[in-house]
């Protein structure tokens, strides 16, 4: 398919979109950030590349870079400012361990990356032991419809703290048939990353502009993430090293302007604690049948919203129901941990979870809840909070101790059992009769 043409496609597709993030702004064209360009006309000869590249190069301006088969670098390429570079049909540039790709652009001598004869090339993959610095660098019409191929893709291993070669600075990535940045392993962006643009991008192996491992959470770059097939960033575990696919280092997660469509994610693991801090106004919504899991005592949750500007948990499935996804779960009690303004809805599915506290679902054992406790807190720790649409309870305090109530400040709707279960005693007992259980509207 010819740029144009799949452009037109793209346009179809989100006018058709569901998704609230799509718009009719999506569709319209967009100039690229170097619109007073001071960049020389382009009348130099072709310059071919291909095969491996294991010295050092610099692209010069003046000429087109025209890449007519896959191009793998184990030595430095600098492209100068103003450069263009052209890839051949789905052909594709491989950062190999100890390769560097430097894109030097400025405000206004832009780097391009782009079609040859107008059919989209693949994508730009930085190996494990690679890195690319893109400054003021413009990337489109990349990214392969066959697979979930995106314009950048960044692989990696299980090493925590996770690498970051991708250093990003005035970037524009547009038009992709795929994602516009994958970020698989542990990987995530350099330090100092900002101002990243991602538009027009996605398709049926990939809607969303960014698709990342946990681990590249704390690690996002300012920016805007709208006109896409799916305004939204994908957080998957599936994408990350199998052996770690929680997030091992502590992150905040930023309000960046789009919802992050979160495919179950824990905080902690085996040997590697985490805190979690998200920031107000976020809005995380889950696939059916995930949770928000804290994995002991070591690893922490911090829900930083506002009266005006909440943290919203929420339903990725189009028709919301109760019991669209599990919740968030606390396995262990951190003294950090803080939900403050936090709105959970249309959790309470199936926890796998039975015989904790003392308020158990008809007819068997189970506990599943918007909200589970597992350990005793020393002090309420959800404030200023609402629970809405719970196919199970509101809150369930499951351990065995004091009665500390978590609900003083917390309003409740449509939970379909007790706003919040009663714990068992130290002993590990019951009350005799039958246990309280608070109902909501």
């Amino acid at each position: 398919m010819h740029v144009a043409s799949r452009r037109f496609a793209l346009s179809l597709l989100l006018s058709a979109s569901l998704f609230s993030g799509c718009s009719e702004d999506s569709q319209t064209p967009h100039e690229g950030p170097d619109t007073e360009s001071k960049c020389p006309a382009v009348t130099g000869a072709v310059i071919e590349h291909q095969g491996i590249v294991s010295t050092s190069e610099t692209w010069a301006a003046g000429s087109p870079h025209v890449i007519t088969s896959n191009l793998t670098i184990r030595g430095q390429v600098t492209v100068e400012a103003c450069a263009t570079v052209r890839l051949a049909k789905a052909t594709s540039i491989q950062v190999d361990s100890g390769g560097v790709l430097r894109a030097e652009g400025k405000q206004d001598q832009v780097v391009r990356f782009e079609p040859h004869a107008d059919w989209p090339w693949g994508q730009l993959l930085i190996g494990t032991g690679g890195s690319a610095r893109l400054e003021w660098t413009v990337l489109s019409g990349g990214g392969l419809s066959t697979t979930m191929d995106s314009i950048v893709r960044v692989n990696a291993g299980a090493e925590l703290p996770g690498p970051r070669p991708l250093f990003v600075n005035h970037v524009t990535i547009e038009d992709s048939l795929g994602p516009g940045i994958i970020l698989n392993g542990t990987a995530g962006f350099a330090e100092g990353s900002s101002d990243l643009t991602i538009r027009g991008t996605g398709g049926e192996f990939g809607r969303q502009p960014l698709v990342i491992n946990p681990n590249a959470l704390g690690t996002l770059p300012s920016g805007t993430y709208t006109g896409n097939l799916e305004d939204a960033i994908h957080i998957g575990p599936s994408i990350a090293a199998a052996s770690v696919f929680y997030l091992g280092s502590s992150a905040t997660l930023k309000n960046l302007g789009v919802p992050y469509q979160v495919q179950g994610l824990q905080v902690g693991g085996p040997g590697a604690s985490a805190t979690l801090t998200i920031e107000a106004g976020t809005e995380l919504r889950f696939e059916p049948e995930t949770t928000l899991r804290v994995y002991d005592g070591a690893s922490a949750l911090i829900v930083a919203g506002t009266p005006s500007s909440p943290v919203i948990f929420t339903s990725n499935v189009r028709n919301h129901r109760p019991g669209d996804w599990t919740g968030i779960r606390f396995d262990g009690m951190n003294a950090a941990n803080r939900l403050e303004s936090a709105v959970v809805r249309y959790a309470g599915g199936p926890c796998q979870c039975s015989s904790f506290g003392c308020n158990y679902l008809p007819p068997g054992f189970d506990v599943s809840s918007a909200i589970l406790v597992f350990d005793e807190p020393t002090s309420p720790f959800i404030a200023n909070s609402r629970i809405e649409d719970s196919a199970g309870h509101g809150i369930l305090r499951g351990w065995n101790g004091s009665d500390l109530s978590l609900a003083t400040s917390t309003t409740f709707a449509r939970i379909a059992e007790c706003t919040e279960t009663m714990p068992k005693d130290r002993d590990g007992r019951c009350p005799s009769e039958t246990p309280v259980c608070p109902r909501s509207p």
